[in-house]
C-alpha cells in the first residue's frame, strides 16, 4: 500500500459516521445524543488541491438540536471553508505535513505498520478483487482515529489516552484491492466509556460524570488517478495575504 501511494495523484472518497453519545453526571439520568455525518471529498495530490462538503446533524431523543453544512477548498497552502453560507480563509500552518496526510495509501500504510493484521478473506468492492484485513490497532493508529473522529467534541488533551486504548473496543477492517494495493474501503467502530477518573485534571475541576461513546465510520475510496479538476465556487477567490506568497 505505501508503495502505492508513491504514485497516487487524485482520488475521491464518500465517508459516512454515526456517533452516539450517552452522558451521565452524578448518578443521574442519561441523556443521549447521536451525531451523523457525510463527507464527499476529492483530492489532487499533484496540483494540491482538494474540496470536502460536509453535511452534519445532531438528534436528542426525536429532536434536531443542530445541523450545520460546510465546505472546505484547499488551494496548495491556503483553506477557504464556508459554514451555513458564510465564507472564510485561512492559511495551512504547515503545508507539507499537511500534503502528506492527504495520501490516504501512504497514511494508511504507516498506520497498519506497527498493528496487528488477520487476513480475513476477499470480497468484491465497488467492481475490485479485495483483501479483507481485520486490524487490531497500536496506540498510534488508535490515537489518529481518535483524534480525527472526536477531536472536536472530547476534550482529549486532558484525557488520560493509554487508559482509554486499554479500555476501548475497537473492530477496524480495512479492504484492499488485489490489483493495485490501494484502499477501497474502511469501516472502523469504537466503543469506549470516559470518566471522570480519566480526566488529567485537578480534583476541584472533575465533576463525577460517564460518558459512553460508540462511533461508527464507514468511507469508500474511488476514482483514483483519474482526472480530477477542484475549483473554487463561481465567485470565490483566494485573497492575497500579506506574507504569504500565494496564488489566485
Amino acid at each position: 500500500m505505501a508503495n502505492s501511494g508513491k504514485n497516487l495523484d487524485s482520488y475521491r472518497f464518500v465517508t459516512e459516521t454515526v456517533q452516539d453519545i450517552k452522558s451521565m453526571e452524578n448518578s443521574t439520568e442519561a441523556s443521549t445524543l447521536e451525531i451523523k455525518s457525510l463527507e464527499e471529498g476529492a483530492v489532487n495530490l499533484t496540483a494540491q488541491n482538494m474540496s470536502i462538503s460536509t453535511r452534519k446533524s445532531a438528534i436528542s431523543g426525536s429532536d434536531v438540536m443542530s445541523s450545520m453544512q460546510q465546505e472546505v477548498y484547499v488551494i496548495r497552502d491556503m483553506a477557504k471553508v464556508k459554514i451555513d453560507g458564510n465564507w472564510s480563509q485561512a492559511a495551512l500552518q504547515d503545508v507539507k505535513y499537511f500534503w502528506a496526510l492527504q495520501n490516504v495509501a501512504e497514511k494508511q500504510g504507516m498506520l497498519l505498520n506497527s498493528s496487528q493484521l488477520v487476513l480475513s478473506g476477499s470480497e468484491i468492492v465497488e467492481g475490485q478483487d479485495c483483501i479483507r484485513l481485520e486490524v487490531i490497532p497500536d496506540r498510534r493508529a488508535y490515537e489518529s482515529v481518535l483524534f480525527e473522529q472526536l477531536g472536536s467534541i472530547l476534550p482529549l488533551a486532558y484525557i488520560n489516552l493509554t487508559k482509554l486504548y486499554k479500555s476501548s473496543t475497537v473492530n477496524w477492517t480495512l479492504w484492499v484491492s488485489k490489483d493495485d494495493g490501494l484502499p477501497r474501503k474502511e469501516n472502523v467502530n469504537m466503543a469506549f466509556s470516559v470518566t471522570s477518573e480519566m480526566m488529567e485534571l485537578p480534583d476541584d475541576q472533575i465533576k463525577d460524570f460517564i460518558l459512553e461513546i460508540d462511533l461508527n465510520t464507514t468511507t469508500l475510496y474511488m476514482d483514483y488517478n483519474q482526472p480530477l479538476l477542484i475549483t473554487l465556487p463561481e465567485g470565490q477567490r483566494i485573497e492575497p495575504i500579506i506574507g504569504c506568497a500565494c496564488n489566485r
